[in-house]
């Protein structure tokens, strides 16, 4: 048997079972066969890929906080620091990128000014994600009007029903446009509808500024979900009471309330409907119906809102029972079709409290009138108003019915608007009230 002498190799020491250790220790790879080292060496690679994965966890990580904290400086800039931005970022399912729109600007020395803030997708692809206004009232009535301030009651757009676009087919029934504005509580904060909430701050008496009001409007097209609306309504109360600080508006504006039950824009029987169009149920149990509406579209009635609307409409079966009637009477040009796919016959009723009465204009452009506080009447479109005073601020009642419906029911209008304007002004214990006269309605 030959023995090998322990001895050294360079770098190396030889034992006299001939193995061979480095200097310094043992820095050769064990065998473990090949099964063994095949599980070590999967085992490296899977240490090695997961400290890249969490590099790039790291990575990814720092760029999210980079682009939510860029994030929240443009909102916190663009906005004015009327709001927070986080509530904002949480909107539809969270982003933490977004962009603002560089042609507005939240100035509180201009009448109204605002944010409209995209949610930034892929490169170069932005979309509708958030819109913040405020509107700064001056105590002087008047005084800083300028012609973008007008509210026009009855333009295309403010109609109660939506139309068919383009070539869409018609739905088979009337499709309201948009739900009726909610109150906040009792009203007295604000009021909310489908995608925006508004909240205001009524000036104690005595300041330069009458009231602030601020509206958080979600623009993307997805419905609003109940967190969300509950973040809008968030916002518009916090931008409301900041600008109400900064500009010296002395005001105690009520809590959030604790639901903000989801809006609604189905029609239901008369017989039935509550809230804002009760008046109508009430009105209609010691009135013959006649060619009146036989559906209403309400919202909850608060004590104290600003404002409120209550919408009535005729429906497919009393469309056709009285539709031939009024053919054969008007000689009215529109087929039966036309008028139950695309104009429904109704009517609108609407209630402004404070400086919600400023600017307000009725008719058709070129032919505007303008509803001031104190007086009443009626102009060329179909619209009637009456005024009062409600806890020593001006308001408005007005009735609007859609053409050719305010002929249809012309000899039933006067005494529907009275009780309208009864229950409006009942409601909220207004005193000063004023109506159109009797000959308004004859020369309409």
């Amino acid at each position: 048997m030959t023995i090998v002498e322990r001895g050294t190799v360079r770098g190396a020491t030889v034992d006299e079972r001939g193995n061979v250790r480095r200097n310094g220790g043992d820095r050769g790879w064990p065998d473990h066969g090949p099964w063994g080292n095949a599980c070590n060496m999967l085992l490296c690679v899977l240490a090695v890929a997961g400290i890249g994965l969490s590099g790039w966890a790291f990575a990814m990580e720092f760029i999210e906080l980079r682009d939510r904290g860029e994030s929240r400086e443009r909102i916190t800039a663009g906005c004015g620091g009327l709001i927070d931005p986080d509530p904002v970022l949480g909107l539809n399912g969270g982003t933490d990128r977004v962009e603002l729109s560089d042609r507005y600007e939240t100035d509180l020395g201009e009448l109204s000014s605002g944010c409209l803030v995209h949610r930034v997708g892929d490169p170069g692809t932005a979309y509708g994600h958030f819109s913040m206004a405020v509107v700064r009232y001056s105590s002087e009535p008047g005084a800083e009007e300028i012609v973008h301030d007008w509210t026009e009651i009855d333009e295309w757009e403010d109609e109660p029903f939506r139309r068919p676009y383009g070539n869409e087919e018609p739905a088979p029934g009337p499709v309201v446009n948009h739900a009726l504005p909610h109150p906040l509580g009792d009203g007295g904060l604000g009021e909310y509808d489908e995608y925006k909430v508004t909240a205001r701050a009524v000036c104690a008496k005595g300041g330069e500024v009458s009231s602030i009001e601020a509206s958080a409007v979600a623009q993307y097209g997805e419905r609003v979900t109940a967190e969300d609306r509950r973040a809008l309504a968030g916002l518009a109360r916090q931008a409301a009471d900041r600008a109400a600080g900064r500009t010296g508006c002395r005001a105690d504006l009520p809590r959030l309330p604790a639901t903000l039950p989801e809006p609604g824009k189905e029609l239901g029987a008369v017989a039935t409907t509550g809230g804002t169009c009760a008046w109508y149920r009430r009105f209609l149990a010691t009135q013959e119906r006649g060619r009146l509406p036989d559906l209403a579209l309400s919202a909850p009635a608060g004590r104290a809102s600003d404002r409120d609307a209550c919408v009535l409409a005729v429906g497919e079966s009393e469309t056709r029972r009285i539709y031939p009637g009024f053919v054969k009477s008007s000689g009215y040009p529109q087929t039966l079709e036309d008028v139950l796919k695309y104009l429904p016959w109704w009517v609108k009723t609407d209630t402004y409290v404070g400086d919600g009465t400023r600017g307000l204009r009725t008719g058709r452009v070129g032919d505007q009138t303008e509803l001031t506080p104190g007086t009443a009447g009626t102009d060329s479109a179909g619209t009637w108003w009456a005024s009062s005073v409600c806890g020593g601020r001006p308001a408005l009642h007005v009735l609007w019915a859609g053409y050719p419906y305010d002929r249809i029911a012309a000899d039933r209008l006067e005494t529907l608007f009275r009780a309208y304007v009864d229950d409006a002004t009942g409601r909220r214990g207004c005193t000063d009230v004023v109506v159109p006269d009797a000959a308004d309605f004859e020369r309409s």
